[in-house]
């Protein structure tokens, strides 16, 4: 990973959402993020990826990526080239810092098991959400992630130590934050804005 700052320099989770509903009152009519709804369904790629809310569950060191595989997210060492343990990493999640789209966390796929879809993003696209971001102040709030199953299905996401995993909910109700308050706001599912795009990673009441 060329900077570990992109990263490191994310809040918790709690964070992210307090400062996205502080930057989303201020916006106005663009705080319902239709704006961003049209970008993904004019270039056709919401099935692909989707909008995320940005933070991290604890730091890492210089030579770390943070690395999916399966359900279970820990940090891994991974040379220059991403290619580790007969494997090779692509990345899940990008941040835009100063305009320029970051991976900041990676899937790893093995000749054995290849999960994780490498993806070249239509240079328009990221120009226009990289646009979207500045003029709204939330490049540092909101980010892009690769659609798979948990996000599409929904799970619970747990933390201990440097190691991040997801468990499916027992029952339906665990995913409403405000049925399982202690969840809030740790799952990986999505919630909606008014406008109707999803924001993913995100344990807000609808927006």
């Amino acid at each position: 990973m060329e900077d570990i700052n992109a990263f490191n320099n994310l809040g918790t989770l709690s964070q992210a959402n307090q400062v996205l509903q502080a930057r989303l009152a201020v916006l106005g009519e663009r705080k319902d993020l239709h704006e961003l709804k049209n970008i993904f369904e004019r270039y056709d790629i919401a099935s692909k990826v989707g909008l995320s809310l940005l933070h991290k569950h604890f730091t890492i060191e210089e030579g770390e990526m943070v690395v999916e595989f399966g359900h279970v997210s820990t940090p891994w060492p991974v040379p220059l080239g991403g290619k580790v343990a007969g494997g090779y990493v692509v990345p899940r999640s990008w941040r835009f810092m100063s305009g320029k789209l970051v991976p900041y966390e990676f899937g790893f796929n093995h000749p054995a098991q290849s999960d994780y879809e490498q993806y070249d993003l239509p240079t328009g696209f990221v120009e226009e959400v990289a646009t979207f971001l500045s003029d709204t102040d939330l490049e540092d709030v909101l980010g892009i992630c690769a659609i798979g199953n948990a996000e599409i299905e929904g799970r619970i996401e747990m933390n201990r130590g440097r190691v991040n995993f997801t468990v499916p909910p027992s029952r339906p109700e665990d995913m409403d934050v405000r049925a399982v308050p202690e969840h809030a706001p740790s799952f990986v599912g999505s919630v909606q804005s008014t406008s109707g795009i999803d924001i993913i990673g995100c344990g807000l009441e609808k927006l």
